[in-house]
């Protein structure tokens, strides 16, 4: 008997990426509580628009669980209360806590609600997950440095439903509780203001040679400090599948809409392709093509397979790959034989594009004409605008499908 194909669960910072995720084949999504999450609110939902998406998500069937996971404070607790009170009548599926007085007052004013345990709590073990559960936890978010060894272990010996990080960015802090944001800016990790201060710029000054720097890397065997690779198990799903972790969780609710859109479509359609025959399963070239499309730090496996002892510079960063391509625009709808686009960056009306799409759909079009919002013919257009864009041959591009173009090649990396 195959092993279960887990829940595919896509971060979602705005109501635009909670469409898109869903869109492009999520079977959750996860959003952070304005106030309380591990992101800025400008990636969380005040209560009007996660009342909204909630009820979107439920539309169409699929599940949505609100990150309520940041360092709560003394001072915080009556803005917790109040926060539990004023969405009472939210019917989010899952709460996301890595406190335990916030375990405690979501099980007192809404013990209706699943509790996921966040990775934040740097759970490792099988008793650990037991402990939880009996907390009133239905789901435990597994610390990171887990490897999948470990992951299967505790899934089978614990019995409780298990969360896993699959693709994103990783810490330099054990489960990203580290203090050095807390500590240069004033800015608490911990309470979802991280400046990533361990990806800044890091160069190395002698006291006594001042304004001589020099950048923290050695030849040999190289000595790289803060800076990490990106998660990636794309090319492991068999192994991942095979853990019997219930959830697959991505990372990147600060991610824009085009990376939502990729990594849904490519992780969607790995999980698809081996329950539709896991014995003749093999990754597809193009998935990762697709995710090499992205802005990204170099991918890795980070913890899945144990510490990487014999090279350990592979779980750092040495340049930032900005990606092959550009997003030029995001589908909004169609008005007659035009499309509504939201522009992202400048194209030009006889621009040669690609498109992505749901369902893994895709391809290529030339821009014919632009008009603007009052019917102006337009060369270029200009970000954050909304243009209405025909094409020199037919076309069905649906909603949320991406435009986008190739950058040149000596253009697709940058060193740090």
């Amino acid at each position: 008997m195959h092993a279960s194909i887990p829940e595919l669960l896509i971060p979602a910072g705005s109501l635009r990426k909670l469409r898109v995720a869903l869109a492009y084949g999520a079977d959750a999504v996860y959003v952070g509580a304005a106030g309380f999450s591990m992101r800025p609110d400008g990636a969380s939902f005040p209560t009007a628009d996660l009342r909204l998406a909630v009820d979107e998500v439920h539309r169409q069937g699929k599940r949505i669980y609100v990150a309520l996971n940041s360092l709560i404070h003394q001072d915080g607790l009556p803005a917790l209360h109040a926060w539990l009170d004023e969405t009472v009548d939210i019917a989010m599926d899952a709460l996301i806590v890595a406190d335990p007085a916030a375990l405690l007052l979501v099980r007192q004013h809404r013990p209706e609600v699943e509790i996921h345990i966040s990775t934040q709590l740097s759970t490792a073990n099988a008793l650990a997950a037991r402990f939880w559960q009996a907390a009133g936890a239905s789901r435990v978010i597994l610390a990171r440095e887990c490897t999948l060894d470990e992951v299967n272990q505790i899934a089978t010996e614990s019995g409780v439903p298990i969360e896993i990080f699959v693709h994103g960015a990783m810490c330099v802090a054990v489960s990203g509780r580290c203090l050095l944001s807390a500590y240069m800016t004033g800015h608490s990790a911990s309470e979802g203001e991280c400046k990533h201060s361990c990806r800044w710029d890091w160069q190395l000054v002698e006291a006594k040679r001042p304004g001589e720097a020099f950048p923290v890397f050695e030849t040999g065997k190289e000595t790289i400090v803060l800076s990490s690779t990106d998660l990636c198990l794309i090319e492991h799903i068999p192994r991942v599948v095979r853990t019997g972790a219930a959830s697959l969780k991505i990372e990147g609710r600060m991610k824009g809409e085009y990376y939502v859109a990729v990594v849904t479509r490519v992780y969607r359609a790995a999980l698809d392709a081996y329950a539709a025959d896991p014995l003749l399963y093999r990754t597809d070239p193009a998935w990762l093509a697709e995710l090499h499309s992205l802005r990204h730090h170099p991918y890795a496996t980070g913890f899945a397979f144990g510490y990487p002892t014999e090279s350990p510079e592979v779980l750092q960063a040495r340049y930032i790959d900005i990606g092959t391509h550009d997003v030029v625009g995001i589908v909004e709808g169609r008005e007659e034989q035009a499309y509504r686009v939201l522009v992202k960056h400048p194209f030009r009306y006889d621009a040669i594009l690609e498109w992505i799409g749901p369902g893994y759909a895709g391809g290529t079009v030339t821009i014919d004409s632009i008009q603007d919002q009052e019917g102006q013919g337009l060369n270029q257009t200009h970000p954050g605008t909304t243009v209405l864009v025909r094409l020199a041959s037919q076309a069905d591009i649906p909603p949320l499908a991406m435009f986008r173009r190739r950058k040149p090649v000596e253009d697709t990396l940058r060193q740090r």
